[in-house]
């Protein structure tokens, strides 16, 4: 009987870790895809300063330390969100609406720092002024 119990136990062990892992999966594929499109549009703009020569290697060099940076995301989304609502957020990108939002961020992401960049530029003279005083 305490075999029984034992092995059961395990089971039910066995399938929470399973869905755990499921999770963070689906929550790891959601951050690269969000993250990965900001990064996206700021390596546009970056990768033109770097010579032709060493684009492939920084490349690899930067993806290396996005990995660790991405679950670490993840680590943020699941204490400071919860998983309850981050799983309907995972239902929702699964939905037509959801697909078509993640399939069009990377373009408001370039829009959004270009726009960013133009305030910036009128808002320093604002922030210098009063910086000063």
């Amino acid at each position: 009987m305490k075999k029984i119990i034992l092995s059961a136990g395990l089971v039910m062990l066995s399938f929470t870790t399973f869905a755990q892992d499921e999770f963070r999966d689906d929550m790891l594929n959601f951050v690269q895809v969000q993250s990965g499109s900001t990064m996206d549009a700021a390596l546009s703009q970056v990768m033109p300063m770097i010579p032709e020569a060493n684009r492939e290697t920084f490349k690899k060099e930067l993806n290396a330390e996005m990995k660790g940076m991405y679950v670490d995301i993840v680590d943020i989304y699941i204490e400071k969100v919860g998983k309850e609502d981050l799983q309907k957020m995972l239902d929702f990108y699964e939905t037509p609406a959801g697909k078509n939002i993640l399939a069009k961020t990377p373009d408001v992401v370039e829009a959004s720092m270009a726009l960013n960049q133009k305030y910036m530029m009128k808002l320093q003279p604002i922030m210098q002024k009063y910086m000063s005083n």
